[in-house]
């Protein structure tokens, strides 16, 4: 008989044996090792300005969000 031209999927390739987890591991740490880390002084500086980062922009969003909201109030632009 001949061939329909039913073509089923090939099975799929078996998974390849990736490294070992501890060898994982070793390789994790021997990276951060590498790693240049903040001294702590460092470390207070730079969580200072992320958070000074964070207040201005919620200020800023803060107000345009309130001067937006008086300039819809006053016109009953939305009703």
């Amino acid at each position: 008989m001949a061939n329909t031209g039913d073509k089923t999927p090939a099975p799929a390739p078996a998974p390849v044996a990736g490294p070992r987890k501890s060898n994982f591991v070793n390789e994790v740490w021997t990276e951060l090792k590498k790693v240049t880390w903040p001294t702590l002084p460092e470390a207070w500086r730079l969580t200072t300005v992320v958070l000074g980062v964070i207040v201005a922009i919620a200020v800023y969003v803060g107000l345009i969000d309130f001067i937006l909201t008086v300039i819809f109030n006053r016109f009953h632009l939305i009703k």
